[in-house]
């Protein structure tokens, strides 16, 4: 858990701070360079696709997915639903781009709760563990102070 916390802290410093890294009081200096790469935990970022992120960075934060199956009723474990303001949903990856994805639930017992939605497909992978991590990638990539200079 220790080191979660150590990769999600810096993934987030190295998103707030990638800009500044960059520049020396010319706003210019940040232009055509790119905080997402090969090297980089989240390695392309698109805000109607949704961001990629390395195997490396999934892996240490234990973000594990799953594939769904055929039907259209999926359960799914209850730390995989994430829940924002009034909304619940989960994280999907399909060609290795996650994006949040918004669901109904039908269903809960101890550990699973069973979960539907028009955007889901067979074959689309499920973030199952981990998902408290994207949302925060997620919400940092998202955040209006991402590409803001801090001068």
């Amino acid at each position: 858990m220790k080191h979660k916390v150590l990769l999600i802290t810096t993934l987030a410093i190295g998103l707030a701070a990638a800009p500044a890294a960059f520049a020396d009081g010319d706003h210019a200096a940040t232009k055509g360079a790119s905080k997402f790469g090969k090297d980089s935990a989240v390695t392309a970022f698109e805000p109607e696709e949704g961001f990629k992120m390395s195997e490396t960075a999934l892996s240490s934060l234990g973000v594990r997915f799953r594939k769904l199956d055929g039907a259209s009723l999926w359960s799914i474990p209850k730390d995989a639903l994430v829940r924002i303001k009034h909304v619940s949903g989960v994280y999907r990856r399909v060609e290795g781009w996650i994006s949040f994805v918004l669901v109904e639930t039908h269903g809960k017992n101890n550990s699973q709760v069973t979960i539907r939605s028009e955007d889901l497909q067979p074959g689309d992978e499920v973030a199952i563990d981990g998902a408290t991590f994207l949302r925060m990638t997620e919400a940092d990539l998202n955040a209006d102070t991402v590409d803001s200079c801090s001068h």
